[in-house]
């Protein structure tokens, strides 16, 4: 089969902001994580926990084709990851209604830059971010309740570093402990793996889809009426029959000399565009479509 499956589940340790847009002053946040994130987290961490050297680009080109990983979506029971859905009444994420995770789920926080001369806000400083909470509030008991974020991690038997072999188990050292998302220089972000909730996959389902490994990649089935569990690429010349919204999906790399002259480091280029229908959008009829990187699905 070439492919091996395994679920993950990280329990939330501080505020999760996921860059979304902005509405006046205030940076919302995506309610979920994109594999694009974890992708950036898990490359930071396996390149300083493995291999002590800047190889960013290899290790982070290594996580797009023979190490692939989805979306992760936040859970109370870990075994139900609330993925959005859309349905005749509105969106939902599991069992809630929009309004009701976000009243349980997404707090904000105001910050403002200081002028140190005189202790004063800063002109135009003023912004509100948004976040994903570490736990809400017990419903039916007075305990809080963790939040946990439940994705899957896809490792091909060829994925090697420079002819390095790499298993389970150091993939799983390098990525117990990540940070995604914004304002992570103030401890936002933080994500713990729990290594005992951490199982193989055997049956191939994964967010109530079957998985189909193939020699030349991996493809789910979303069967009809089902909700698809990542951004699907939009690509007017294929057809494709789905219900639900679509939106650009922009990202920041790093940036080179070779990609932005003049523009070196973290967040210096920006991707191209790609026009996408959102997770939780609804397939009219089944379809099998190929997860690629960042966990994004296309045609």
């Amino acid at each position: 089969m070439g492919w091996k499956a395994y679920r993950l589940v990280y329990q939330a340790k501080s505020p999760i902001h996921i860059g979304w847009h902005t509405l006046g002053y205030i940076k919302l946040t995506r309610y979920y994580i994109t594999g694009r994130n974890m992708w950036g987290a898990m490359t930071a961490n396996m390149v300083r926990t493995l291999y002590g050297h800047e190889d960013y680009q290899c290790v982070g080109e290594l996580l797009k084709k023979d190490i692939l990983i989805s979306y992760f979506y936040p859970a109370i029971d870990f075994q139900n990851p609330l993925l959005p859905k859309f349905q005749n009444t509105g969106l939902y994420y599991g069992q809630y209604s929009e309004s009701d995770f976000e009243r349980l789920f997404v707090q904000s926080y105001g910050q403002t830059a200081v002028l140190p001369e005189s202790n004063t806000a800063e002109d135009q400083s003023l912004h509100e971010s948004d976040f994903i909470s570490p736990y809400i509030e017990g419903e039916d008991t007075q305990q809080n309740q963790n939040v946990y974020f439940v994705g899957y991690i896809f490792i091909h038997n060829k994925a090697n570093h420079k002819g390095q072999i790499l298993t389970r188990e150091n993939i799983e050292r390098a990525i117990s402990e990540i940070f995604v998302g914004g304002d992570r220089k103030y401890g936002w972000g933080r994500l713990l793996l729990e290594t005992r909730k951490t199982e193989e996959i055997t049956d191939w389902k994964i967010f109530g889809n079957q998985l189909e490994p193939r020699d030349e990649g991996l493809y789910v089935k979303i069967a009809k009426d089902n909700h698809i569990p990542a951004h699907l690429e939009l690509k007017t010349e294929k057809d494709i029959k789905i219900r639900g919204n679509i939106e650009p999906l922009v990202g920041l790399y790093w940036g080179t000399h070779e990609t932005s002259p003049g523009k070196i480091g973290a967040g210096q280029k920006i991707s191209n565009a790609r026009i996408c229908w959102v997770p939780g959008s609804i397939m009219v009829e089944e379809k099998i479509l190929k997860m690629c990187e960042y966990g994004i699905l296309t045609l």
